[in-house]
């Protein structure tokens, strides 16, 4: 029997990581990258990232602007992966320089993406970025901070018109120190310790 393949759309629904090692920072920003490993034949890897704004580790998606929550619109057949990284809390010179090494990197971004994600209010507004591997591997990238993978399978999601959360657990992706000042910095969680959630909703269109 063939494999049932499956036209899907992967928004942000929820965010939820307990420890961001950001200190007394309540409002921290992040960027989200997700990863579809051989998601169809001929296809090994999709990969897009986010911009995520959280509130004390968390974040909720449901009235965020749609061009702020997808990740993907793509065909997924039989058994896939799907990955999760969300980078340390970032300031406007580092989520800036990624978008700029983005721009430069592919055609596809051009410098106007990059001045308009400048506003507003000084942050970098979400722009979903479709990026080869072999070459955002050359830019070192921001520290990690979590990450997750899931093993899917096309079949597992429902027919044309309905939708599913998909919640990833997350772990460490490094050993979490505490922001020392005066006092030796102590240890928050071990790398691989559970560090929260992301949730995703998947929509099959």
């Amino acid at each position: 029997m063939a494999t049932a393949r499956k036209e899907v759309e992967i928004t942000l629904h929820s965010i939820h990581i307990p420890e961001t090692a950001s200190g007394l920072d309540t409002e921290t920003t992040h960027l989200l990258s997700a990863d579809l490993v051989w998601p169809r034949v001929g296809v090994a890897q999709k990969s897009a990232t986010q911009t995520c704004a959280l509130k004390k580790g968390h974040a909720e998606f449901a009235a965020v602007n749609w061009g702020r929550r997808i990740l993907f619109k793509e065909s997924v057949e039989g058994r896939f992966a799907l990955a999760l990284t969300l980078t340390e809390s970032l300031d406007d010179e580092d989520l800036e320089q990624f978008f700029r090494f983005c721009a430069g990197a592919f055609l596809s971004i051009g410098a106007g993406l990059v001045e308009s994600a400048a506003r507003p209010a000084g942050k970098l507004a979400a722009a979903p970025l479709d990026y080869a591997a072999k070459n955002i591997g050359k830019y070192p990238g921001p520290t990690l901070l979590v990450e997750g993978l899931a093993e899917l399978d096309s079949a597992d999601f429902p027919a044309s018109g309905g939708e599913r959360l998909l919640t990833l657990r997350m772990a460490a992706a490094r050993r979490l120190m505490g922001l020392g000042t005066r006092k030796p910095r102590r240890l928050l969680l071990e790398k691989g310790a559970p560090d929260g959630e992301v949730t995703l909703a998947v929509r099959t269109l």
